[in-house]
Order: structure tokens, then C-alpha cells, then sequence
């Protein structure tokens, strides 16, 4: 690799803050990973300048490092946050405080920069701690599923105690039973090589004195394929570039290879576990069939991962070119055959159960049928339930349900995260996709949580069967995948009762509806400003009722309850008020009473007692006696108003009311004129008005004429109640006046 240097380039670790004796910052050069095995170090470049930083992935806060620079220097460990977390002279012991990657800034005497090539690398030097016991050995793993043969690969421990006081002994066995020592196998991980099936273990010794033996692995042979112009057939095995599993491929390489199952009717399925070619300038191209002539699945300079045949022979051809320089480590990748599944056509379609339980299902081998492109789903978006994001079919699968008494459907294939596309259909026949009509697809779950399809769906008939077109959503990945159907039903509830409130107070709207769905939302009929969620404020509002709706809405189906809440203002028993009546006097007590007055309350007489109705009888005796108007419109808090009952030297008895009776006198309470109507009576009357205290303050003889209305002036008078009494030989009537 050449170096190139850039003087002007923006420095990366713009950022970095000082820590211990170097505050420089400067440009990042070189990449590499920590290495995990005490004892082993790893160089990171030829040529890295005072004053750039190296970045380092792979530090485990378990181990130990050296951390180098050939010709000395200092250097400076800078975290992901360009935060320093150590620094020192060369070789430097550096203790990882977290796992992770790490950037380190190398400098000269004195924090200086300069321009010449260094030679810098990391060291594992062994565990931050020491190992206890019981020592945990493991499980054994492989580099490869299966070996080939003579070809060294790597086995190595999984979930193994790490610290140091560790030792290490590998065995091999032919039996799995009989083991026998690999020589010269005594670290954590270790390379060997087979030319039969062979079975694979460590021996984990701690130095606190307990011993344990991995789990073993059993490692087959295979056959192993590498690239050149040919062909192959195969359903197992290892599929490498020309360099084989341990070399590089050459430069100027053009090969065309060919892989055919072994098992007729099955599809090859190759899964890349490495691959490492020059990015841009090296391209594999993978073609869905046996020549360069099948079409075209892919071509990668990256990963491609897992490849499934869709040809009618299960084929798959490899195009592989390298230019004239510069060689990787190239690919390795297993091999196996997978049969077409049985629903690979609709009328094999599996029946799937609409109550929830969660399918699970792999499309590998599955294939397109030449008609399935006639109801191919239209190119709408990911998110979206009238189509998918990409058209194109590439490892199809079928399955059908019968539509629910509600009609509407929860589709649901998040349950692994697999992307896939899936589309919904309604068909007179199977096998005739002229018949089919496109009811609902997705590709990406509505909600944007996931790759996979979730949607909803509505409108179905109950009792209808529909069929489902499950396929990948990339032209070469298949796999496991899972699908679950769910009668959708939304409950917005039902109203319960109107919810009564006095006016200021707060109600949660839930309180007057039953049996709804969480999640809905509420909204007013009438607007205020008074709502937030379900909590409704009554203050300021109208004494009056007012309306709400709930609706809840899951994807495409939705349902709507009401309440009602009704507003009540405070109870009212009016203003307090005074009455003057006479000894043995009936009166109502609502007259003394100001302003409004809720009706149906209790009156308690001076003694607390509480009285029926409104009407009372005074005492005989005169003087002053409070009673107590308690009101409730039955959901404010109660409201009190008092009436003082003056009780006059006058006796209700002795006033004669049964005669005269078509004569009246207005008005009352009066100003000072006082009208008496003697229309009804033919007969000359005289009148006298008394005050309370028996004194005639006005007296006129045959001053009332018959069949007339005479006026009385008593301006003068004080005010007060009196007594006016009107009378003749005939008889007389005595009437109670106030004046005001």
C-alpha cells in the first residue's frame, strides 16, 4: 500500500483533548485489530508519522497490551469519543477500559510530529486478571463446517474462563471417545488439519487448580471446490477462491465456474462466510443458472452472504476477475442443496390459521413460476398496503386462510426480522392466475419497526378464502421467516352513563364509557380548551351538557363511542333575607330569601330541626328567630342561607280573613300609595291603619265607596308593617301592609 501524504487534510481528531504529557492532535493512518491471544502482536503499519493516530479495533477489557513504536516515541490512547484514556513512553502497557476500538496518536520527543515512516504495532500480553475456580472450558467451534482435506483450519473456544493462569491442551479423536493430544496445541486457539472425520476438544487448565474439557466438535470432511474455469457438482462441501482456504487468489485471474446439485431437483444453496477482494477494481458475478446466459443475480465486491439457485436445474455460475495488482485472501463459502417447498404454488398453498399463532416458514428452494409475474404486486413503497417496494419475484411461497366474521385481518411477519414482502389475493381458481385480484400487499412493516411485512387489512368477506404471495425481498437471500394471522377487532366501547360535575371540577371521560380498547383518542363536539387526553376541565364552561367522541383506530379498522358530561353550577339557597310577621302567623319561608334559589332543599327551624316544606307557623311570643336554608343540586357541595324571622306584638288570630274576601289592596309592599278595591261590594266602608304596636296612625270614616277603587296616601308613614282594617256595621277585614 502507498502512502500518500496529504499536508492540507482536515486533521480527524480535531477534537482531542490533552491527556498526561501529549495534547497534540493530528491525522488518522493506519487500521488494524487487536490481537486476542497472549503472546501474539500484530503490526499496524510500516509508516505511520509523529502526530497521526492509528485506529485499532478488537481491545478486550479482559487483556493486557503492548502498545509500540519500533524506534520509540510516545503515544497517546484516545477512546471513540476522542476522549484520552491513557498515554506513556513506548512500549506502553495499556489496560482497555472498555471493549472496543481505540485510537492511537503517536508522537516523538517532546509530543513532536514529523514526517518519517515508524514502524508501530500492539501486543497481547496476557489477561488483566487472574482466572478462579471451577474453570469454565466451553464449547469447541471450527473456522469450517467441514474440512478439506490436508487443509490446516482453525479450532477455538467459545464461552471458555479467560485470565491469566490459563493453560490450554487440544486432543483429537477419531471416535469422539478415544482422545489423544495434538502436539504442540497449547494455546486458546489452534490450527490443524484432517484427511478423515475427526472429532476436536481443550483441555483448560487454571492455575488455581481446577481442570475442564470443552465440549467437543465433530468436523467432516468435504469437498472442496476452488475457482477456476469449470464446473462442479455438489450439495456439500467448501467453495473457495483459487487460492484455496490459507492463499490469496493471482493477479489477471478470469474465471467461469459452474455448480450443479448433486441431488436432482434440488437448488444450490451457497453461503459466504468470508470474502475479501479489492473493493472496485475486483467484482464476483453470480448468475441464476448454468451459463453466463441465466440472469444476472448480482455482482459483489463485498459480502454477498447467502445465494439460493432459482433455475429449473438448480444451477449457479461464478464469474470471478482480478486486475494486475494487489491480491486479497479471496472467499470461503459452504455448500448445500435445499428441495423446492411444498407450497412453492398457490394450489399447494398452506392453510394458515386466523387466531394469532405465530407460522414458521423458510422459502429456500423456493422458485418463481413463469405466471407469477401476471399478479406481481405494482412498485408503490416499502410502507405501504397497494404494494411493495421492488416488483421483482424471487423465491415465491404460498399460503391461503379463510377471512374472519369481522372481515378484517391483522398481518403480522415481524416475528424474526427476515425481509420479506407479502401480497393478498382473492381467486376463483388456484391454478388460473387470470382469476386473481390484488387485495392488499406489504413490504415493510407500517409502523417502520421492522423489515418485515405488518399491515392490516379490512373489508374481507367472512368465510372467503384469500391467498398470500410470500417472497424475499432481495433477489438472492431466502430463508426462515414467520407469519401470523389475527382476527382484527376494534372496541371503542359503550356509553355507560352521563358523568355529572360541578363547575371547575375535572373528569376522566373513561368513567362514563365501558369495555373500550386502550390507545383511542378523544375529541369534543363541541370546542373548548378544556380537554387533554381523556381529563376534561369543566371550569369556565357553560352550565350545560356537553358531547364527546372516542375513536380507536388499528390500521385500517376503527370504531367510536360517546360520553356525555353535564355541568353543573353551584348549588344555590340564595341570599339571606329577614321576615316580619305576627304572633301565630302562617308564612312561607321562601319569601325571605334573595336571588336564585334552588328549590328542594332543607329548612331547620331555630332549634336544628328540619322542617317539612317550605311553610311555617310563627311563635307566640315575639323576638327574632333564625332559620337555616340548606341546599344541594345533587352533585355541587351544599350552600346555606339564613332567614330572620322578627316575630311581631301582633296576633295572626285575632285578623278576621273570611269576610270581605273579593277585596283586595295593592299594591304590597308599597311606597306610600295604597289602592283598596271594593268593585265587588255595593256597601260604604271606613278604614284605620295601626303600626305594630297598636298606635292608629290614618283613620277615615265612609271613606271606601262602594263599587270604586279609592286611593290611600300614606306617604308620610314610616317604613314598616301595618295593619289596615277596613270595616262597617256589616263587618270588616283586616289587611297586612309594608311599607318601603
Amino acid at each position: 500500500m502507498q502512502k500518500i501524504l496529504l499536508i492540507t487534510a482536515t486533521l480527524f481528531l480535531s477534537g482531542i483533548v490533552a491527556f498526561g504529557q501529549c495534547a497534540n492532535s493530528g491525522s488518522t493512518f493506519g487500521f488494524a485489530t487487536a490481537p486476542s491471544v497472549p503472546g501474539t502482536t500484530q503490526q499496524i503499519t510500516t509508516c505511520n508519522f509523529y502526530g497521526e493516530a492509528a485506529t485499532v479495533s478488537g481491545f478486550l477489557s479482559s487483556m493486557m497490551y503492548t502498545l509500540n513504536i519500533a524506534d520509540g516515541g510516545f503515544v497517546t490512547v484516545f477512546d471513540a469519543t476522542l476522549t484520552a484514556v491513557g498515554s506513556g513512553s513506548v512500549p506502553y502497557t495499556f489496560m482497555p477500559p472498555a471493549d472496543g476500538t481505540y485510537y492511537l496518536q503517536w508522537n516523538g520527543v517532546g509530543c513532536s510530529a514529523d514526517f518519517t515512516c515508524h514502524t508501530t504495532s500492539v501486543a497481547c500480553i496476557g489477561f488483566a486478571a487472574a482466572c478462579t475456580n471451577p474453570v469454565l472450558a466451553g464449547a469447541t467451534a471450527a473456522s469450517v463446517i467441514t474440512a478439506c482435506s490436508g487443509t490446516p483450519f482453525t479450532v477455538s473456544l467459545t464461552g471458555a474462563a479467560a485470565g491469566s493462569g490459563l493453560t490450554y491442551q487440544w486432543q483429537s479423536s477419531m471416535n469422539g471417545t478415544t482422545w489423544t493430544d495434538i502436539l504442540g496445541a497449547t494455546g486458546s486457539t489452534a490450527s490443524v488439519s484432517q484427511t478423515m472425520m475427526m472429532y476436536y476438544r481443550c483441555i483448560v487448565t487454571c492455575s488455581a487448580g481446577s481442570t475442564a474439557n470443552s465440549t467437543s466438535l465433530m468436523v467432516d470432511l468435504g469437498q472442496c471446490l476452488t475457482m477456476t474455469n469449470g464446473s462442479a457438482t455438489a450439495c456439500s462441501g467448501n467453495f473457495f477462491d483459487s487460492g484455496g482456504p490459507a492463499g490469496n487468489y493471482l493477479n489477471g485471474e478470469n474465471y467461469t465456474y459452474t455448480i450443479t446439485p448433486s441431488t436432482p431437483g434440488s437448488l444450490l444453496q451457497v453461503n459466504f462466510t468470508a470474502f475479501n477482494v479489492e473493493n472496485f477494481w475486483e467484482v464476483m458475478s453470480v448468475y441464476n443458472g448454468n451459463s453466463t446466459a441465466a440472469p444476472l443475480m448480482g455482482q459483489f465486491d463485498t459480502n454477498p452472504g447467502s445465494i439460493t439457485s432459482g433455475a429449473a436445474d438448480g444451477s449457479l455460475t461464478f464469474v470471478f476477475t482480478s486486475d494486475g495488482s494487489v491480491t486479497y485472501s479471496g472467499w470461503a463459502a459452504t455448500l448445500s442443496c435445499v428441495l423446492p417447498p411444498a407450497n412453492d404454488l398457490p394450489c399447494n398453498a398452506i392453510l394458515l390459521p386466523v387466531d394469532g399463532t405465530v407460522g414458521t416458514y423458510n422459502n429456500g428452494g423456493a422458485s418463481v413460476d413463469a405466471n407469477e409475474i401476471l399478479v406481481a404486486p405494482a412498485t408503490t413503497g416499502f410502507n405501504q398496503t397497494d404494494g411493495w417496494g421492488e416488483s421483482t419475484l424471487s423465491f415465491t411461497t404460498w399460503f391461503k386462510f379463510v377471512a374472519p366474521a369481522s372481515g378484517n385481518i391483522t398481518l403480522d411477519c415481524t416475528g424474526n426480522s427476515f425481509d420479506g414482502q407479502i401480497a393478498m389475493y382473492s381467486a376463483t381458481a388456484c391454478g388460473d392466475y387470470n382469476t386473481y385480484t390484488f387485495v392488499a400487499g406489504n413490504d415493510d412493516a407500517m409502523d417502520f419497526t421492522s423489515p418485515a411485512p405488518k399491515f392490516t387489512t379490512c373489508g374481507l368477506t367472512p368465510g372467503a378464502t384469500y391467498y398470500l404471495m410470500y417472497d424475499s425481498q432481495s433477489t438472492l437471500s431466502s430463508g426462515e421467516f414467520k407469519i401470523a394471522l389475527s382476527p382484527l377487532t376494534v372496541t371503542a366501547g359503550a356509553f355507560t352513563n352521563v358523568l355529572d360535575v360541578c363547575s371547575g371540577e375535572m373528569v376522566d371521560l373513561f368513567t362514563g364509557i365501558s369495555g373500550n380498547d386502550a390507545g383511542g383518542i378523544w375529541s369534543e363536539m363541541t370546542p373548548t380548551v378544556n380537554l387533554s387526553g381523556s381529563d376534561f376541565s369543566s371550569a369556565g364552561l357553560a352550565y350545560t351538557t356537553f358531547d364527546f367522541e372516542y375513536i380507536v383506530t388499528v390500521g385500517c379498522a376503527a370504531d367510536t363511542s360517546m360520553a356525555q358530561v353535564h355541568i353543573f353550577g353551584p348549588s344555590l339557597a340564595g341570599g339571606n333575607g329577614t321576615l316580619d310577621v305576627c304572633r301565630n302567623e302562617s308564612f312561607n319561608l321562601l319569601d325571605g330569601l334573595n336571588g336564585t334559589v334552588d328549590l328542594g332543599g332543607t329548612w331547620y327551624n331555630p332549634s336544628n330541626v328540619a322542617i317539612v316544606g317550605n311553610m311555617y307557623t310563627s311563635s307566640n311570643i315575639p323576638g327574632q328567630y333564625n332559620f337555616d336554608y340548606i341546599a344541594n343540586n345533587g352533585v355541587c357541595p351544599n350552600d346555606t342561607a339564613n332567614v330572620l324571622v322578627n316575630v311581631l306584638n301582633c296576633d295572626a288570630n285575632g285578623i278576621d280573613e273570611n269576610v270581605l274576601v273579593d277585596m283586595t289592596v295593592y299594591p304590597n309592599p308599597t311606597t306610600g300609595k295604597l289602592f283598596i278595591n271594593n268593585e265587588a261590594s255595593s256597601e260604604m266602608y271606613s278604614y284605620m291603619v295601626t303600626d305594630l304596636n297598636g298606635r292608629t296612625v290614618v283613620r277615615e270614616l265612609n271613606a271606601v265607596a262602594g263599587a270604586k277603587v279609592t286611593e290611600l296616601n300614606l306617604g308620610a308613614l314610616n317604613t314598616g308593617m301595618y295593619l289596615v282594617r277596613v270595616y262597617n256595621t256589616a263587618g270588616e277585614r283586616t289587611f297586612r301592609i309594608i311599607m318601603n
